[in-house]
């Protein structure tokens, strides 16, 4: 493992379904608890703090960043990305309905840093959202993966 972080194509997960913000994180986290990078008490802190402190998570129109403090339920430093199909209400009214979600997982304060800046340097170019939002195939996902890690990331499948 290098020691730069990456996202994998695997942390993406596009067109998937939910009900409901709750239900939201729980999906867009599934990739970090199945790699065991997370642990579910992790995903329950991100939901008791949007449930405590309100919609803070939503942090542009249609974007939530998901995240809790770091603690012992998180791994290994990671992230995952999830497109939604239908539009969900976190409850933010000038931002919601939210379709992409950003799962951020950190094992300390900076551990994290690093890819974020990747991040959201990719989600700053609004051609770069449109090509998430519009991304199907697991194709699309490498592609995306690549472009967030500055194109050092290659993938055979």
């Amino acid at each position: 493992m290098s020691d730069t972080l990456e996202i994998t194509p695997q942390e993406i997960q596009l067109n998937a379904t939910a009900s409901n913000w709750e239900d939201a994180i729980k999906v867009a986290s599934k990739p970090l608890v199945d790699s065991n990078r997370i642990t579910d008490a992790y995903v329950n802190n991100m939901i008791e703090s949007v449930k405590k402190l309100g919609p803070y998570i939503v942090i542009a129109p249609g974007l939530a960043l998901g995240h809790a403090r770091p603690s012992e339920a998180v791994k290994e430093t990671s992230f995952a990305i999830t497109t939604f199909q239908n539009g969900i209400k976190f409850g933010n009214k000038d931002n919601d309905p939210v379709d992409l979600v950003v799962i951020l997982a950190s094992t300390s304060d900076t551990a994290h840093l690093s890819l974020l800046q990747k991040i959201v340097t990719f989600l700053n170019d609004s051609k770069n959202l449109d090509t998430l939002r519009g991304a199907t195939t697991h194709a699309d996902a490498v592609l995306i993966a690549n472009k967030i890690n500055g194109g050092n990331q290659h993938e055979s499948s």
